[in-house]
């Protein structure tokens, strides 16, 4: 049985569970096929920016190219919880423009294999089996289609009128760890990779 939500609270848990899972994305317009940044500042910047603007067809461009499956991943399963427990005057609608969306990308079907969880399960392995299941369900998807299009069916919702998607704070706490790179906008945690040369944000961008 299905729990009622209102639609304020569905809005601000379905953004916790997109990016806490992953989904999502950031970057302002520019001119050219901008990827990724110079520093992780630099992509920080730009994507508080995007997010701000909603640009989502920008902002997959500033996370990494092996973090997409799980991107989409997450963004699917944040956006399909919302729609299920969605109960504005929109609801059937939304619900139908979701399983298009799904249909129009061949998104496999979960292969139903579950990870047992106990308070003893490291997070590593909680990470690798959910990276798994993102790669063999959305691993063949092209992000940069796939999120913009998902997103859209959204955006133009009340509940999402004040989002930014982004922490508008200032990074602060940056530590470069080689490859790799955290840090703090307000209370979120903010996580990078280096690949190729180029600063990425991460699928799970805040922790």
């Amino acid at each position: 049985m299905l729990v009622k939500m209102n639609q304020k609270c569905i809005g601000q848990w379905t953004l916790f569970l997109i990016f806490s899972l992953f989904s999502l994305c950031l970057t302002p317009v520019v001119t050219g096929e901008t990827k990724g940044g110079d520093s992780p500042l630099a992509v920080f910047k730009i994507a508080q920016v995007a997010g701000a603007k909603k640009d989502f067809s920008t902002l997959v461009k500033l996370v990494a190219p092996t973090e997409h499956p799980m991107m989409a991943f997450g963004t699917a399963m944040g956006l399909g919880m919302f729609v299920e427990f969605y109960e504005g005057e929109n609801a059937a609608e939304l619900k139908k423009k979701f399983q298009e969306i799904e249909k129009k990308y061949a998104i496999k079907e979960d292969d139903g294999k579950k990870l047992k969880i106990t308070q003893d399960t490291p997070q590593e392995v909680i990470d690798e089996h959910m990276r798994k299941r993102a790669e063999k369900q959305y691993g063949h998807v092209d992000a940069s289609k796939y999120v913009p299009d998902v997103m859209g069916i959204v955006l133009n919702l009340p509940e999402m009128a004040d989002q930014t998607f982004i922490p508008q704070e200032k990074l602060t706490d940056l530590k470069i760890n080689e490859n790799r790179a955290t840090g703090k906008a307000g209370k979120k945690k903010i996580s990078f990779i280096r690949e190729g040369g180029r600063w990425y944000l991460t699928a799970d961008i805040m922790n």
